[in-house]
């Protein structure tokens, strides 16, 4: 499992797809960016703490995720 490349100490639990290359996030980093208006939109989930993030930016964000 990758480590967060923002506060290098916890495991990731997305990869950021929009950049190159792709940049591992934990939740706790990945939700930091949801409340601070920046979410990761287009990501690959790499464990079951993926979820926690999906609800965080389904409650907190007013992005709209992108179809097709």
């Amino acid at each position: 499992m990758p480590i967060c490349a923002e506060c290098r100490t916890a495991e990731a639990v997305i990869e950021d797809l929009d950049v190159d290359p792709p940049r591992p996030w934990c939740g706790g980093c990945a939700t930091a960016l949801v409340t601070a208006g920046d979410p990761v939109l287009n990501y690959r989930a790499l464990d079951g703490g993926a979820f926690a993030y999906a609800r965080a930016l389904m409650r907190r964000s007013t992005a709209v995720l992108p179809f097709g």
